[in-house]
């Protein structure tokens, strides 16, 4: 009988299985760094994408409803504490991991075609200032509103604009109060009453509108262009309130910048640190999200944003004539104060700091020393992005960062000129990262 020779297994050594171990933690060891780069970098791109979508989204849904829609984009926390700058904490009110989107309701130009408002003087003995007067018959939904009955009050309320005639003034309506103005007139109507063919002593009823004008400060004045005697039409625009789509939260430790984010002719406007300036700011003030609002035409209609007049915030409705850009970066790249950006990578020669005792902290070691980081900020970080809205086509890109120059280059191209603000280098440095140009050429 044949028999099969017996066939030998031979396994691995406990010398060779160690060999083979350490070679691959040596290679790991080796490809981790850029495995772990590639994937921050996947991260922050898909952010971006998806920021940029979100805009693209909200365009079309204007489009495609005929009203506006827009974007909110959430301030992580919207509280920074009280008193003066240097007491507060700018940093997690200056980035957000959260979007949502809203819609506007239909305009509100009164219940009659020829409905208008007109402009009321107060008892001057009692020191209240000019407001508008909509009578009762033609904007009865106002009336309503004033009464707080139906619902209506959650519609027009405190915190509506409102915009009157031909002057392209905006109002913000502070309180709507049901009215009869007969007392005020000694029971003798005005030329310029609702209803001349109305006498005297029947009641002028209506609703009284108090208005914040919508400059960069509350004030009760009255743009030239309306007098005192005529009506006007008048368009009540609602706040945007939300509409019914997912929010949108961004992965991992990704976040809008907002304190390097707003239109190219002011960049950081959206950072609380710009808003608040140099005043103090007072108790219990929260600082509102940035909204986006496009237009039925795919337009930017508006974007709302706050301003703080005497240490109190108020919302701000501004139609930015210029590039309106968002960076998309890491929360880690957030500088908690935004003049130490201006010392990276390296200190414009006699640039000055703000340094006082009322001023936020700057960075240890101080200028003139250049900002030390373990994070690169997220205007000077290559892995981060742009994404900017165009606000009269309303076009969305997303773009990459461009490289800081050298100083030489920095300050003779947007001339700096000697001893510049940080605030100004920090402009400077922050359109050179949104020139989208490849290794920091200035052009």
């Amino acid at each position: 009988m044949n028999r099969q020779p017996k066939q030998t297994v031979r396994g691995f050594t406990l010398v060779e299985l160690l060999v083979a171990l350490t070679i691959a933690v040596v290679l790991t060891a080796i490809a981790l760094p850029s495995v772990k780069d590639a994937l921050r970098q996947n991260i922050v791109a898909r952010a971006a994408a998806v920021v940029k979508g979100a805009f693209l989204n909200a365009r079309a849904q204007a489009i495609r409803t005929g009203r506006p829609f827009g974007v909110v984009i959430e301030r992580q926390r919207d509280t920074i504490g009280a008193g003066t700058p240097a007491q507060l904490n700018f940093f997690n009110a200056n980035y957000a991991s959260r979007l949502y989107y809203v819609q506007t309701p239909l305009l509100y130009r009164g219940d009659l075609e020829e409905s208008a408002a007109y402009i009321f003087i107060g008892n001057s003995s009692a020191n209240q200032p000019q407001r508008f007067f909509i009578p009762r018959v033609s904007a009865g939904v106002l009336n309503v509103a004033a009464r707080g009955a139906n619902g209506a009050d959650r519609i027009l309320s405190a915190g509506t604009k409102m915009s009157v005639g031909r002057s392209g003034s905006i109002f913000e309506i502070t309180r709507l109060i049901d009215s009869d103005l007969t007392p005020y007139f000694s029971g003798q109507l005005p030329s310029w009453a609702i209803d001349n063919t109305v006498a005297p002593p029947a009641p002028i009823q209506g609703t009284v509108v108090e208005f914040n004008n919508a400059g960069y400060f509350p004030t009760y004045a009255i743009p030239g262009d309306l007098q005192l005697g005529q009506p006007y039409p008048f368009e009540i625009i609602a706040n945007p309130v939300r509409a019914p789509l997912m929010p949108i939260s961004l992965v991992g430790k990704t976040a809008v910048d907002l304190s390097i984010s707003g239109p190219a002719s002011a960049p950081m406007a959206f950072g609380t640190q710009a808003i608040l300036g140099n005043q103090n700011l007072a108790a219990d003030q929260a600082f509102g999200p940035i909204t986006v609002m496009f237009s039925p035409e795919g337009q930017v209609d508006a974007v709302y944003t706050d301003t703080v007049v005497g240490g109190v915030v108020s919302r701000l409705r501004i139609n930015p004539a210029t590039t309106i850009s968002f960076n998309v970066g890491y929360i880690d790249g957030v500088l908690s104060n935004i003049d130490d950006g201006a010392r990276y990578p390296d200190v414009v020669p006699n640039t000055v700091f703000p340094n006082g005792a009322n001023d936020p902290p700057l960075a240890l070691p101080l200028p003139p020393e250049p900002l030390q980081v373990t994070k690169v900020p997220n205007f000077a970080n290559s892995d981060c992005a742009w994404v900017s809205v165009q606000p009269l086509s309303g076009a969305v890109t997303l773009s990459t960062i461009a490289a800081q120059p050298s100083i030489a280059e920095l300050s003779a191209y947007y001339g700096l000129g000697t001893s510049p603000p940080a605030r100004s280098v920090m402009w400077a440095r922050l359109h050179q990262s949104r020139r989208l140009t490849t290794a920091g050429v200035v052009q």
